[in-house]
């Protein structure tokens, strides 16, 4: 998933903060264009008064010429689409660099019309490419990861098992709630691995251990080993609806003594950890930096997978997950988006955190976030006067860019994983967009028709 967040204004440069936490060692060094880096470098130096770091933040590896429309890293592959007139038509493809050295690698044509690069993955030595809706609907195009030829194409949206190597694929009746199947097929082959007849509508989701969950809406639970099928336990969980697999806890929608609440069950034995009723709908619960975040009123309470117990709350109106942070989004923009709750424990445990960050503490309006800690829901950094592109890739960070001048130079920063700081990596030149980021390469847009692709280090 891919979120871009505006500009609530024109952005200064980029000021220390008042807290001194955010930045840290904000130098950048390049190969090419030593004048912008001395001027980058003195500018940043002016910012925070730190030495020059021993080695460089942020070298270039490569450049190239292409009007990019998507741009996604998935492991050690960049994946670019790009469009070129070709007579009176318009002919896609899609390429493919290696990270970090950003070589070309292949290039192969490209259904725009069917897939966009929204959502990818990388497995062994393939790359999954969604359909345009998301999963779950549609084609799955399942790519060799060295070739950028076609292994096969999933009949319809997959779920792939959590060790990445089987694809469990659900078929359903001629009719809705009639008797289904679901099929295990090898990722990388796309070989049948087993199958097995539902008497029931019924959900597939991916368990620990590479095991398949099979929920039925008539309450019958089965979990599968993905890759033989064989049947490990079964269990009857009564009626339940819109099952989900989360933070390591299989979570039910179920109807106890005529209330609506959510139970979460150990999605290896299916035992029952815990219940709690659902005061306002069932909708919007999503997995939150390893815990579970519920719609609380006006806020988002946050609660551990394996006891139900609270852990925080703030003001929010969403709570989105990208892996190695949380982004909290308010509708409306809530004041006070500087606080956390910082709470622990109690359910009523001091939350107040506002929802707010295209720039709430200055007031910005609607579609506002920030960037929140996932172990205690305080704020790390509100989207103020950031551009940003918010990706989930495992161990990738935040980035962001600023471009006080809109043909200037540009700042790259990132959010440090391990001390949940906002560094500046470097200055380079402008203009640039659509920038993305892993562990160790950051990638932008460079003017209309070129990307280039940078190492990193923190």
């Amino acid at each position: 998933m891919v979120i871009e967040l505006g500009l609530a204004r024109e952005p200064g440069p980029p000021s220390p903060s008042p807290t001194g936490r955010w930045w840290r060692s904000p130098h950048g060094v390049r190969r090419a264009r030593p004048l912008a880096v001395g001027v980058g470098l003195a500018l940043l130096l002016g910012l925070t008064g730190a030495a020059v770091p021993s080695g460089p933040l942020l070298v270039q590896v490569a450049a190239h010429q292409v009007a990019a429309r998507d741009i996604v890293l998935a492991g050690d592959r960049l994946l670019v689409t790009s469009a070129a007139p070709q007579g009176s038509a318009t002919v896609w493809q899609l390429a493919a660099y290696a990270i970090p050295a950003g070589d070309l690698l292949w290039t192969v044509p490209f259904d725009a019309a069917s897939w966009r690069l929204r959502q990818v993955r990388r497995t062994g030595d393939v790359v999954l490419v969604d359909p345009r809706s998301g999963p779950g609907s549609g084609a799955t195009l399942v790519l060799d990861a060295d070739t950028g030829s076609t292994r096969w194409v999933a009949r319809s949206g997959l779920t792939l098992t959590d060790d990445g190597r089987t694809a469990l694929l659900l078929e359903p009746g001629e009719s809705a709630g009639t008797a289904s199947t679901v099929v295990a097929v090898d990722i990388g082959s796309g070989d049948e691995l087993w199958s097995s007849g539902l008497a029931a509508s019924t959900e597939v989701l991916a368990g620990p251990g590479g095991q398949a969950l099979l929920i039925g809406g008539d309450g019958r639970a089965e979990v599968r080993d993905g890759r033989t099928g064989a049947l490990l336990r079964t269990a009857d969980l009564g009626a339940v609806s819109r099952p989900d697999s989360m933070a390591g806890a299989l979570v039910l929608r179920q109807s106890s003594g005529g209330e609506l609440g959510v139970a979460g069950y150990d999605p290896t034995t299916l035992r029952r950890l815990w219940q709690r009723p659902v005061r306002y709908g069932p909708g919007r619960i999503t997995e939150c930096g390893g815990l579970i975040c519920f719609p609380a009123g006006p806020q988002i309470e946050a609660v551990d997978p394996l006891t139900g117990e609270s852990v925080w709350r703030i003001d929010a109106d969403l709570v989105v997950d990208f892996d190695s942070y949380l982004v909290a989004y308010s509708v409306a923009g809530v004041p006070g988006a500087e606080g956390g709750s910082g709470a622990s424990g109690g359910a009523d445990g001091g939350a107040s955190g506002g929802a707010g960050g295209d720039s709430t503490s200055s007031g910005a309006g609607a579609g506002s976030g920030r960037i929140v800690d996932p172990v205690t829901g305080q704020t790390l950094l509100p989207l103020s006067a950031w551009y940003t592109e918010l990706e989930g890739r495992g161990d990738a960070t935040f980035v962001g860019y600023r471009q006080p001048v809109e043909d200037g130079p540009a700042w790259l920063a990132l959010l440090a994983p391990t001390t949940r700081a906002v560094r500046l990596v470097g200055v380079v030149p402008g203009p640039v967009g659509g920038c993305v980021a892993d562990e160790t390469t950051i990638v932008c847009r460079s003017g209309a028709d070129g990307i280039t692709i940078w190492r990193y280090q923190l």
